[in-house]
């Protein structure tokens, strides 16, 4: 075999191993998203720094008055960073939490397994991360400076009225928590001052069962120019729409 043809099978071989394995992705029917490249690096404050900040990023609703983007940059590591608002909250309350679920590999399963994590904040001041261990959820300690978070109650291009926001990134390629390039995930809010609405989450599942759990995409290129604030409502409405039944039966019902 010539160099050059050695060459080129290594090169295709590479390839294959970074295609998806489709047949083993397990997922929420109607429950994708695309994770877009960074254009304006965020501000860990919990706030808008800027009114482009976020806008690099899809958005996703939760429900009317909740949603969430993200974003991926590349400085040497790989990071993935969110933004969560509750354009309907302002009450400090200690049973409050932020949550986003991740299925590392996209192995999918009907209960938590190594290499599904949990990141949850409860009562605005306390981060825990948890990994699957094939049956439920053991708490993990994640290495210094793998994930940075801050929220606030303040306005944003989304309101001007003030209302909670969290942001938080993710070094995803080392330490505890360990993302593929197409994760599973599962983002999660509960509001104590309105405990009768439950957990409201996309997909609106169970956290416990990561099958059930929506897909992550992502692409190299930055966020396609117009897909602006009123466009990606729209294109999130098809997630409303969707889980509108499951809301409708559960929400009063907090999941744990």
């Amino acid at each position: 075999m010539t160099i050059k043809r050695a060459f080129l099978l290594f090169v295709l071989c590479s390839l294959i191993l970074l295609v998806p394995i489709t047949t083993i992705q397990a997922s929420e029917p109607g429950y994708e998203r695309v994770e877009y490249a960074v254009v304006v690096e965020p501000t860990i404050d919990g706030a808008w720094t800027s009114e482009d900040e976020w806008t690099d990023g899809e958005q996703t609703n939760i429900s009317a008055d909740i949603f969430f983007r993200s974003t991926f940059s590349y400085t040497g590591l790989v990071y993935t960073q969110f933004i969560i608002e509750i354009l309907n909250d302002d009450t400090n309350d200690a049973g409050d939490y932020w949550q986003i679920c991740f299925d590392g590999s996209l192995d999918g399963g009907t209960a938590p397994m190594a290499g599904d994590y949990r990141i949850e904040i409860v009562g605005h001041t306390d981060l825990t991360v948890y990994e699957g261990d094939g049956s439920g959820w053991v708490e993990v300690t994640p290495d210094a400076g793998e994930i940075t978070w801050a929220d606030s109650i303040s306005d944003s291009p989304a309101s001007s009225t003030l209302h909670w926001i969290l942001e938080i990134t993710i070094e995803k390629t080392s330490g505890v928590v360990l993302l593929s390039e197409i994760p599973g995930l599962r983002v999660a809010v509960y509001d104590e001052s309105n405990s009768e609405a439950g957990v409201l989450a996309w997909p609106p599942t169970e956290q416990d069962v990561p099958d059930t759990w929506g897909i992550n995409n992502y692409t190299m290129d930055a966020i396609p120019e117009g897909l602006t604030f009123a466009v990606m409502g729209a294109l999130s409405s098809v997630s409303l729409i969707v889980g509108s039944k499951y809301l409708r039966k559960h929400s009063k019902k907090r999941k744990q």
